[in-house]
């Protein structure tokens, strides 16, 4: 059973956007996703719907209303930029002190429980993390030692391999193997497990993986997050994937038998995400998360549809476009900004003739008194700058790359 809220009607009858400075400016569906009461709830919020402002809403408001103590907060982020935004926006809008406060990513927060119980978790105190290239360097260390064809077996497959296997919970005895290639893959991965216990280090993947099994498999640290950790809200739900997904089932004390109509399990779960925004497919996120948080954890809905951030046309256009996607969650973004430009589309037959027409577009923007500084040019991946770039040099138009 699914509870759908849609405006001010379905709050407590004691809250009102003036009875709380920290409801004032938001908007009906806003302030009815951050005064819900506690219970499991997914927020479907569109682009530039002001997720990050209920979401930070959401713990000053849980805080003000004495509902948890900071300590009790646990906010998952999908950037290090995005939690120190959120921990900006709480310290200006609540006197509060945000340290007790576990709010960042899903790695920096791993990170920090495992430096808390590192013994527990088979770790030196003072293990050091790979970055990406860190890991490419010590996979191509351990091929070299094993004399691994590097042609057949290339350094950076095996560290999707690897990390594939990890996001899916799976240690080198758990992988399926079907043919040769694979089986020379697992003992690569079992080789490189051994090399990084061996030198205290841990990849990213690592991270999560060894924080849920500690998790998972010691009762006595379980129970203690399980109780500290009373609210956990996740942005960008959309981009989790299958392991951080049971790391939150784990976290939240959540039992399918257990749970009951209204969502009340032992850990309130406040999911902010858009099904309609999920592009992180190819590094293991998986939109499903989301159909089955809906279906396990039987979570009240609320629907963020007022978009701050572009006018009519460009929604209508994202709107008609999204609505072809198959087994949506289902919004419509709308606007009072108006309804802008029109949107144009033009075809190009080939990349060169693409540049020289966006070229051509760009001198009758400046001519027409636009400044340059006004001009944005996206592309979908970096191979494609070279030729765009390359146009723009050659008719003396200064540019700058993000």
């Amino acid at each position: 059973p699914m509870h759908s809220f849609d405006g001010f009607d379905t709050q407590p009858a004691s809250v009102t956007p003036h009875t709380s400075p920290l409801l004032q400016g938001l908007n009906n569906e806003q302030a009815a996703a951050v005064t819900l009461p506690q219970a499991h709830a997914l927020i479907l919020a569109g682009a530039g719907s002001g997720k990050t402002r209920v979401l930070t809403t959401r713990i000053a408001w849980l805080l003000q209303t004495s509902q948890v103590s900071p300590g009790g907060i646990l906010a998952v982020t999908f950037t290090n930029k995005a939690a120190k935004e959120m921990l900006t926006r709480l310290s200006a809008m609540f006197p509060i002190n945000t340290r007790g406060m576990w709010i960042g990513t899903f790695h920096g927060l791993c990170n920090r429980f495992l430096r808390a119980h590192y013994k527990m978790a088979n770790l030196p105190q003072t293990f050091q993390i790979l970055d990406t290239q860190d890991q490419l360097s010590a996979i191509k260390r351990l091929c070299k030692q094993h004399g691994v064809d590097d042609e057949r077996f290339p350094a950076k497959q095996l560290t999707w391999f690897f990390a594939s296997c990890k996001e899916e919970g799976m240690r080198p005895a758990d992988v399926p193997v079907r043919d040769d290639d694979t089986r020379k893959k697992v003992e690569l991965y079992a080789l490189y497990e051994a090399q990084c216990q061996r030198e205290g280090v841990v990849d990213f993947a690592e991270l999560l993986l060894r924080s849920y099994e500690l998790l998972k498999h010691n009762e006595a640290i379980r129970t203690h997050y399980q109780e500290r950790f009373r609210h956990i809200l996740i942005d960008e739900f959309q981009d989790t994937n299958a392991l951080q997904y049971a790391w939150l089932k784990l976290l939240s004390g959540h039992d399918a038998s257990r749970v009951n109509v209204s969502g009340m399990g032992s850990s309130s779960v406040f999911a902010v995400g858009d099904d309609d925004q999920s592009i992180y497919a190819f590094r293991g996120a998986d939109v499903e998360n989301m159909r089955l948080y809906e279906k396990q954890f039987h979570p009240m809905m609320v629907k963020l549809e007022q978009n701050y951030r572009s006018h009519g046309h460009i929604l209508d256009t994202a709107n008609h476009l999204i609505a072809n996607n198959s087994e949506r969650l289902g919004k419509n973004l709308r606007t009072d900004a108006g309804h802008g430009e029109p949107v144009r589309i033009y075809e190009a037959p080939s990349d060169h003739a693409e540049a020289a027409w966006l070229v051509d577009e760009i001198k009758a923007l400046v001519n027409s008194g636009i400044k340059r500084t006004e001009v944005a040019l996206l592309y979908r991946s970096n191979a494609q700058s070279r030729i765009i770039e390359h146009a723009l040099f050659s008719a003396a138009i200064p540019y700058r790359v993000y």
